[in-house]
């Protein structure tokens, strides 16, 4: 049985936290830009690349906030249905939903529910934002990455299918793994038993291709990603767009243009590329995977919240480094009714308090979160 103190449960949920919304403050303002415009205005990213204004919201955190907040008044056997429907009486601002949890939105508003929410009139059902909103589903099952797989389908069926859960299954399988697992690429490996064989899914194959691109091009990261987007993923898009029948104009017009750059699949390529690259500084991989990301271009906010929430995880908040943690002041802002302001410390306590009650029920004998001291 693997066990782990509650301080020391909770240093690592506040870790992955304070991970979260570092990369957050890094990606953001170079989402969606191109690679070279990214390269020739900010140059070898080392720090937040604008000032931090600690009263930005970043849309990517709401849905976790409020997964917590349904959990907090549904209880952790909580429903697809129950989060859908709190998104309809929490989201603030309408124009700061987009992609697929827009396309679920208005869905859930014709009393569509999961799962067909996820894929009824949605050309965008196996893009980010599933991947993106997955963190807190590993952070309330140290450990128990099976747990975590369960919570990311049900939260991932209310926008997404397909490749898209993979995505929100596998980021909280890493963060679930991450509380125990030291070594980020044995957690890249075993949180792959979790996804589909790589036969069967485009995901899993774009894990395995990014691992190879990193080990075939040792110290370039500039140019691995460049075998990744311009290459493998250029393939795998004209696949995708072969598969769509002649009615689905809108997801082939999509597929070919600016949006894809927030699909999942280059992605998560980007996420292992930045993992693999950024563990090789010893003295602080959190920093340097997150700012490799950041300088890796597309969904950048979305890549380096996932990353810095998966090392915050593994490290804990005691070994981040103060550059990274000062600067946010345990402040976080978001657009969720009656929640725009929090302390990041508050809600690291939530969620452990969550997550102390999910690893009783749920763990199975596996887990041991040992008593307040």
């Amino acid at each position: 049985m693997k066990e782990i103190s509650y301080k020391e449960y909770y240093n690592k949920v506040l870790g992955s936290w304070l991970g979260r919304v570092a990369g957050d403050f890094v990606g953001a303002p170079v989402e969606l830009r191109d690679v070279k415009y990214i390269e020739r205005r900010y140059g070898e990213i080392k720090y937040y690349p604008k000032k931090i204004n600690l009263n930005y919201v970043n849309d990517d955190e709401m849905y976790e906030i409020i997964a917590l907040i349904s959990l907090e008044k549904y209880g952790i056997d909580i429903s697809a249905n129950d989060i859908a429907l709190e998104w309809l009486h929490l989201l603030k601002y309408e124009r700061a939903v987009f992609t697929a949890e827009k396309a679920a939105l208005i869905n859930i508003k014709l009393n569509i529910l999961p799962p067909e929410s996820g894929v009824k009139n949605n050309p965008y059902f196996d893009f980010i934002g599933a991947q993106m909103r997955a963190d807190i589903w590993g952070q309330i099952t140290p450990g128990c990455p099976e747990t975590a797989k369960k919570y990311a389908e049900m939260d991932g069926s209310i926008s997404h299918s397909g490749i898209g859960i993979e995505g929100e299954v596998y980021i909280a399988a890493l963060i679930s793994n991450a509380f125990f697992e030291i070594s980020i690429r044995k957690n890249i490996d075993k949180s792959q038993k979790f996804l589909p064989h790589e036969k069967k899914s485009l995901y899993t194959q774009t894990i395995k291709k990014s691992i190879d691109l990193y080990e075939q091009n040792s110290g370039d990261f500039r140019k691995a990603r460049d075998i990744l987007i311009n290459e493998y993923w250029a393939r795998l898009k004209q696949q995708l767009i072969s598969k769509c029948s002649n009615l689905q104009t809108e997801r082939i017009e999509i597929l070919q243009g600016k949006e894809s750059e927030v699909h999942v699949l280059p992605n998560i390529g980007i996420i292992i590329l930045s993992l693999l690259y950024g563990a090789e500084d010893n003295e602080d991989p959190l920093g340097r995977s997150i700012c490799i990301a950041a300088m890796m271009g597309y969904d950048t906010d979305c890549n380096c919240g996932n990353i810095g929430a998966i090392l915050g995880a593994q490290l804990g908040a005691d070994k981040i480094p103060s550059k990274w943690k000062d600067p946010l002041q345990d402040t976080f802002s978001t657009y969720v009714k009656g929640y725009e302001k929090w302390k990041i410390s508050e809600l690291a306590r939530r969620i452990t308090n969550i997550g102390e009650m999910v690893v009783k029920k749920k763990a199975q004998n596996s887990v041991k979160i040992k008593k307040k001291q």
